[in-house]
């Protein structure tokens, strides 16, 4: 399971990172519909209410990724709330002496929350190009009883030790209230690949796209309804702006994995890679997949590449063109 540190507490905040979408009423429009808009398995209400919120935008539901925590509140053992963010609660009462707070509270019976979650990746085309599509990130969470705040005569040495405890006492994992939606960013791709730096990694995301647009996948398939982009952006130890893209494909509990001691030549390596592009649904897929996923090795392009140049044609000319470009250029993701 992936945690979230503590210091990723502020679950209201909400993350823009293109300026110009239609400025706060469009973002404001998104975050209302997140609030009032119970959550369903299908989440046709959400996309109903979406629509009729954006309705020059079409959004489709092109990835989810859960499995994630982060820390939520604390509650009295009858389960009244006392906080909505344990870290504040923790800085407000321990006075920086995580000593005193246990002289005060380790007999009280507090229970510290944990919130569950998933992330919902959005997808509304805006053009013709791979990168023209707007990604929408909504949460959804759900707030759980999670463990004691202090165990039985265990006596916290620091504030890690409350909030992600080695040695805690688990309680019954119960809902505090309804599962809910949270707008957490809404972004123009295309825009913010053109504000991101030349440095290397925006080089190589660009050319991930750009291989894909002039290769069989771009000529058969849109670029969102495979590959949705995982953005990161903070300031470096030196005070400069960092943005990251990482591609992330939309079928990850679902690809294949081709072991390299098993790459032939010829019909039987030709057979192993066109049978990977129909599991995947799209030409040239293991091509993209060996850039982003250990399942697809690097060994593969070498024996390809090999054929190509010998007495075997079973790659496109165009895709025949990339795999060329990567064999003397590589890059990876």
């Amino acid at each position: 399971m992936n945690t979230a540190t503590h210091t990723q507490h502020a679950e209201t905040e909400t993350l823009i990172s293109t300026p110009d979408l239609g400025a706060a009423t469009t973002l404001q429009k998104v975050s209302g519909v997140c609030s009032f808009t119970r959550v369903a398995a299908d989440h046709a209400q959400l996309l109903e209410n979406l629509s009729q919120a954006l309705s020059d935008l079409a959004f489709t539901i092109a990835l989810t990724r859960g499995g994630w925590h982060r820390v939520g509140g604390l509650l009295d053992k009858a389960g009244n709330r006392i906080s909505n963010h344990l870290i504040e609660w923790i800085e407000q009462h321990g006075d920086s002496d995580i000593t005193n707070l246990y002289a005060s509270y380790a007999e009280a019976g507090h229970v510290v929350t944990h919130i569950h979650g998933k992330t919902h990746y959005l997808i509304a085309r805006t053009g013709d190009t791979p990168q023209d599509f707007i990604q929408l990130e909504i949460e959804e969470l759900q707030e759980l009883t999670d463990h004691l705040l202090f165990a039985e005569d265990e006596a916290p040495e620091d504030i890690d030790d409350l909030v992600e405890p080695g040695n805690f006492q688990m309680v019954a994992q119960e809902p505090v209230g309804e599962p809910r939606y949270l707008f957490r960013r809404m972004t123009s791709i295309a825009d913010y690949l053109q504000r991101m730096s030349d440095e290397n990694r925006a080089c190589a995301i660009r050319r991930f796209i750009e291989d894909w647009a002039r290769s069989s996948a771009g000529e058969c398939r849109t670029f969102s309804d495979h590959w949705v982009l995982g953005l990161r952006e903070y300031t470096d130890a030196y005070g400069e702006p960092v943005m990251l893209a990482q591609p992330v494909s939309t079928h990850t509990a679902d690809i294949p994995r081709l072991e390299k001691e098993h790459i032939g030549h010829g019909a039987e390596l030709a057979n192993m890679i066109h049978g990977f592009d129909r599991h995947m649904g799209y030409p040239m897929a293991w091509y993209f997949h060996m850039l982003t996923h250990r399942n697809v090795p690097y060994q593969l392009v070498e024996a390809i590449h090999h054929d190509q140049m010998g007495a075997y044609d079973y790659l496109p000319a165009k895709d025949l063109k990339v795999l060329i470009d990567w064999y003397h250029k590589p890059y990876s993701i």
